[in-house]
């Protein structure tokens, strides 16, 4: 597909639409809803890049304006330090790796994914093992972020479990999330994953996630979160397992060959 035909176009609107609605819903979930709608349009290093302005954008600002930026550096650096050098190291997949079997990375975390947030609720992480767990947490989010972008799942688990207020849990991931997507970013374009047109196309992203984002607040009020929630994954699990069985697809017509 043409990076900026018509088709590759709407593809990028209904997936940062969705993305952003999602997010504004919940806080979080923009490049996992966006990701998975953005491979039937995109390859997935493409795709991956596509999703980079957008993060940056919709958690910079509540990341650098909110007045915690410092404690919440403070309490989970280990965990950020250790999650940018593995996004950084990893990310170099995405030029080695042929897309039909990143499609199937991207898939399988996707999958695994929305199973480990359904199985995680109300467990807790006692204080003394916040910081190692927060270590290893950053590690597993680095490795597998760097082939899908997706390395925010690890996190949302590990936050979750930490027992925090919403408020204070949506403030915390964007400040996290930010920063994660800064060092990663720019280990895409020094492994020359990133082109000028597709951060075009990146920038030009963040007008239909933000406007997810806004009508996401109209409604947010008068949605059931648990039944809406559960839609969610299940939709989220067709598409991861979709991705698989495409990647899968294109590996054994490239075994044919």
């Amino acid at each position: 597909m043409e990076f900026l035909s018509t088709q590759a176009l709407l593809v990028g609107a209904v997936a940062f639409l969705l993305g952003g609605f999602v997010k504004g819903l919940s806080g979080v979930g923009l490049p996992m809803v966006a990701l998975p709608i953005l491979s039937f349009g995109f390859t997935v290093p493409q795709a991956v890049v596509l999703s980079m302005v957008p993060i940056l954008a919709s958690n910079g600002w509540q990341a650098v304006t909110n007045g915690v930026l410092l404690p919440v550096i403070k309490r989970f650096w280990p965990m950020q330090l250790v999650m940018a050098v593995a996004l950084v190291l990893s990310g170099r997949l995405m030029v080695e790796l042929d897309n039909s079997v990143l499609l199937i990375l991207a898939g399988a975390v996707m999958v695994i994914s929305v199973l480990a947030l359904t199985m995680a609720g109300g467990r807790v992480i006692p204080p003394r093992l916040e910081r190692p767990a927060g270590i290893l947490v950053g590690l597993v989010a680095g490795l597998i972020g760097g082939v899908s972008s997706l390395f925010g799942i690890p996190v949302i688990i590990y936050m979750t479990s930490l027992g925090l207020e919403r408020a204070e849990f949506i403030t915390s991931i964007s400040i996290i999330y930010f920063f994660a997507a800064l060092p990663y970013t720019a280990g895409l374009m020094t492994f020359g994953v990133v082109t000028e047109i597709e951060l075009l196309g990146s920038t030009m992203a963040v007008v239909p996630a933000l406007l997810g984002i806004a009508l996401a607040t109209r409604v947010v009020r008068r949605m059931d979160e648990r039944r809406f929630r559960h839609l969610l994954n299940f939709i989220l699990m067709g598409l991861g397992m979709l991705m698989i069985l495409r990647g899968v697809a294109g590996v054994g017509i490239r075994y044919l060959e």
